[in-house]
C-alpha cells in the first residue's frame, strides 16, 4: 500500500512539471516558518508541545483555478516527557502541494509527501529509536495580506511508529 502511494505521488509530481512548461505559469520560490501545536498519542501516554517549522517551496504550475508546488520541509515533531518516559522526533520532508483559490485574497490547499523521520523514545531506562520514511499530509488555508506575503494557518499528521499531529500559523512569503 505504501510502495502504491509513493508512486502515485511520484507520478502526480512528474505529470504537474511535464504541465508545467506548457501554457501555465508559475510564480518561483517561497519560504515559510511558523509555531505549531504538536500532539502525539502511545500507549505510554498523550502530550502536546509547542514545536517551530519551516519549509522552502517553487510554484510549478498556476492555471488561475489551480496552483501545484513541491515544497521541502523541516518539522519539529516535539519533546515530551511524562513519569521518566520520553518520546522526542523531528521530520524533514518533501511535498506536493495543490492550491485552490477562493477568492481574490484565500487559498485553501492540501499536501501529500514523503517524512524523513528520526526520532526517538525511552521507556524504563531503554533507549529506541524510530528513524524511517513514512507518508504525511496536511491541508490549510493562506491568507494574501500584501502580494508576497501570506498568513497560513494548517494541520498535518505524520503516519510514523508513534502518531504525530500538528497545527500551526505561520507567515510565507513569495519571491
Amino acid at each position: 500500500m505504501k510502495n502504491l502511494l509513493k508512486s502515485i505521488l511520484g507520478a502526480g509530481l512528474a505529470a504537474s512539471l511535464a504541465l508545467s512548461t506548457s501554457t501555465a505559469s508559475a510564480d518561483g520560490f517561497y519560504i515559510g516558518a511558523g509555531a505549531y501545536k504538536s500532539s502525539i498519542d502511545t500507549n505510554l501516554f498523550s502530550e502536546d508541545d509547542i514545536v517551530p517549522a519551516g519549509f522552502l517551496g517553487y510554484q510549478i504550475l498556476d492555471v488561475g483555478v489551480l496552483m501545484l508546488s513541491a515544497e521541502l520541509g523541516y518539522y519539529d515533531l516535539g519533546d515530551y516527557s511524562k513519569n521518566g518516559n520520553t518520546v522526542k522526533g523531528s521530520a524533514v520532508t518533501l511535498a506536493g502541494v495543490a492550491y485552490l483559490p477562493v477568492g481574490p485574497f484565500i487559498e485553501l490547499y492540501a499536501k501529500v509527501g514523503l517524512a524523513s523521520i528520526n526520532g526517538e523514545t525511552k521507556t524504563n531506562g531503554n533507549k529506541d529509536d524510530f528513524d524511517g520514511t513514512d507518508l504525511f499530509s496536511g491541508a490549510g488555508f493562506a491568507i494574501d495580506i500584501f502580494d508576497t506575503v501570506d498568513i497560513y494557518a494548517e494541520y498535518l499528521r505524520f503516519d510514523t511508529d508513534v502518531d504525530s499531529e500538528l497545527i500551526g500559523v505561520g507567515v510565507r512569503l513569495d519571491f
